[in-house]
């Protein structure tokens, strides 16, 4: 099964951070509404996020939840981190006969190439912010929004070119 907690968190925190910027208020229902799903997760990813200084809540009727800090200040790796915990990528299989070339050394191999997996995601998720984050979903939309617009006008000509 894959995990998708790293997922799931990283929209929870980029949905806060436009939510903030937009001056909306954000809660954990929002959030489950926007990502299918319900509360009661919304609510299990959000404590370690919060514990993670990446996150605050507050209860109460005007209560929410919102950045802790800065959104250029909050690395994708500390989001990684707070939710994935010291789960690993993949798994090593230890319950295999140790013998000859392959079972005697495989899982050390397994070890080593998981421990170089795991450096090279935190390390290019440690360069990556939140401020960045947003921006690249801001350049995706206007993307689509060029090609839908060329489309629909490739459409639109492509029809009077018919008639």
């Amino acid at each position: 099964m894959i995990d998708t907690r790293f997922s799931t968190a990283l929209q929870i925190v980029i949905s806060v951070a436009v939510n903030e910027e937009a001056d909306l208020r954000t809660t954990s229902q929002s959030l489950a509404q926007g990502l299918d799903t319900s509360s009661s997760f919304v609510r299990k990813l959000l404590l370690p996020l919060n514990e993670s200084s990446i996150l605050a809540t507050s209860a109460g009727g005007k209560g929410g939840i919102r950045l802790a800090r800065p959104r250029d200040q909050i690395l994708l790796s500390q989001i990684y981190a707070a939710v994935t915990g010291d789960k690993r990528i993949w798994a090593t299989r230890h319950d295999i006969p140790h013998e000859g070339l392959v079972g005697e050394n495989i899982g050390d191999l397994s070890e080593f190439l998981c421990d170089r997996a795991e450096k090279a995601v935190v390390d290019m998720l440690g360069s990556v912010t939140i401020e960045d984050s947003v921006s690249e979903l801001r350049r995706l939309e206007a993307q689509k929004a060029a090609l839908q617009g060329t489309t629909e006008t490739g459409l639109n000509s492509g029809r009077h070119a018919a008639e």
